[in-house]
């Protein structure tokens, strides 16, 4: 079975880079990505818009073979998302199998960007939560980051 998960971030353009780092770790199998939406609500608008399967290469057709493929991103999570979100935010569904999770945190990950829903069990949850936010304790300077020993 597929994982699904969700992810907030607190700009409108975040989640258009995490597909962009998601398509890499494809390449370098650390991850099958089947579908990926985002969704962006800019300031000035009165609601979010989502686009669905962003990663297809040949359009139209790839877009149909991988959902019959996978079964695509349903619906209401896309809309159960758009719930989770405030204007200047973006978000990220995923649709992905056999993730090599320290290899996708340590891409991914940041403080700005936040695991709202899942399939996963709590305890994965925590799982992933917590390899995310090693890294993004990783990726700040020094003297904000107990671990470094300031």
């Amino acid at each position: 079975m597929p994982t699904l998960t969700a992810w907030r971030f607190t700009g409108t353009e975040q989640a258009d880079q995490a597909v962009l780092r998601l398509k890499q770790l494809g390449f370098q199998q650390a991850i099958d990505v089947q579908d990926v939406a985002v969704i962006r609500w800019p300031e000035y608008a009165a609601q979010p818009t989502a686009q669905e399967h962003v990663t297809s290469e040949g359009g139209k057709v790839s877009a149909i073979m991988s959902k019959m493929k996978s079964g695509g991103i349903d619906s209401s999570m896309i809309e159960s998302v758009k719930g989770d979100m405030s204007p200047g935010t973006s978000a990220l569904v995923l649709m992905s199998a056999d993730a090599r999770i320290d290899r996708v945190a340590q891409a991914l990950a940041g403080p700005d960007m936040t695991l709202v829903r899942s399939n996963l069990s709590v305890e994965q949850e925590d799982q992933v939560r917590a390899a995310f936010a090693v890294q993004a304790d990783d990726d700040k300077p020094a003297g904000d980051n107990p671990r470094s020993g300031s």
